[in-house]
């Protein structure tokens, strides 16, 4: 119990203070939609893309167990597909809030989040399988998507004249140089990793800190049907779909199939609702999936713990 009150207490609660810091701030006027806005512009086109690089290219691909991030994968592609259906044919939702809301079902708070925790738990040999299932999140789900929305963004253009929006992405760029330095064995100057290190670390708190002002004047009171619903995907249903999958590995390490079942009951990642605003799609479902899942997550995360 003491290292369940600990884990709450650090880093838990602090992650989630800097999203009621902003919902705070929001709701008495220091900050506005527009300004949630600009923070979330710099989030996209230089944090993210400076947290992507430095991840990336630094990624330990050689300890990774490939079986059980495979499945890992399937579980998240379930799980994806679900939630874009559900909120697509049940709930009505347009096109581009469906995907992120598949998106949300799915891709998890791991960074800033799960990986601490994780470690606090297993130790330091934890970072392996989690920055292996960050690697493909970043490079299948969140590229996947990011494509997907431009695509359908451009739909009344010719396919080969979207792809100039895709190098100009600066977030598919950040992700094609990362895996190029990586896979090519580049050699990267300290004072570029630096810089990127030092950028990529705002991501995270500018993100979450946006979506508090923007959940300050969203409409409407009560429980969101669609954002319960993702919540209980991505915290209840996902952790069962990957637990069932994990079973069918043959000498899995433990530590590595724990730390990756912890991903699977983590929250709602902040990516989803940073693509609703970049792209002018509705986020405050999304936004709210966030705040559910990330209440609802102490207590699966304690539990598996």
């Amino acid at each position: 119990m003491q290292a369940i009150v600990a884990t709450f207490l650090n880093p838990i609660l602090p992650v989630f203070a800097i999203m009621l810091v902003g919902l705070l701030f929001g709701r008495r006027g220091f900050f506005d939609a527009a300004a949630a806005q600009a923070i979330n512009r710099f989030v996209f086109y230089v944090a993210v893309p400076a947290l992507l690089f430095s991840l990336l290219s630094r990624a330990g691909f050689d300890q990774v167990d490939w079986r059980l991030l495979a499945f890992y994968f399937l579980s998240e592609m379930i799980l994806y597909g679900a939630g874009a259906l559900a909120a697509r044919f049940v709930f009505r939702r347009e096109r581009g809030e469906s995907l992120l809301i598949g998106m949300a079902c799915c891709f998890v708070n791991h960074v800033f989040f799960v990986l601490p925790i994780a470690q606090f738990l297993y130790g330091e040999v934890a970072a392996v399988p989690i920055t292996a299932v960050i690697v493909v999140d970043t490079t299948l789900i969140f590229a996947g998507t990011i494509i997907g929305l431009e695509i359908a963004s451009h739909r009344d253009e010719p396919l080969w004249r979207v792809w100039r929006f895709f190098v100009r992405n600066p977030v598919l760029v950040a992700i094609s140089l990362g895996l190029a330095v990586n896979l090519l064995g580049f050699e990267v100057h300290e004072g570029v990793m630096t810089f990127c290190v030092f950028t990529g670390n705002a991501a995270a708190p500018a993100a979450l800190f946006s979506l508090g002002v923007i959940l300050a004047g969203a409409a409407g009171k009560g429980l969101d049907g669609v954002a319960v619903t993702a919540t209980g995907m991505k915290v209840l249903l996902h952790p069962l779909v990957a637990w069932l999958l994990f079973r069918g590995i043959s000498g899995l390490d433990t530590v590595s199939g724990d730390a990756t079942l912890l991903i699977a009951a983590g929250p709602c990642g902040a990516m989803p609702f940073v693509l609703a605003l970049q792209y002018n799609i509705a986020s405050a479902s999304i936004g709210r999936a966030i705040v559910y899942s990330t209440v609802a997550s102490l207590f699966t995360l304690a539990l598996l713990a």
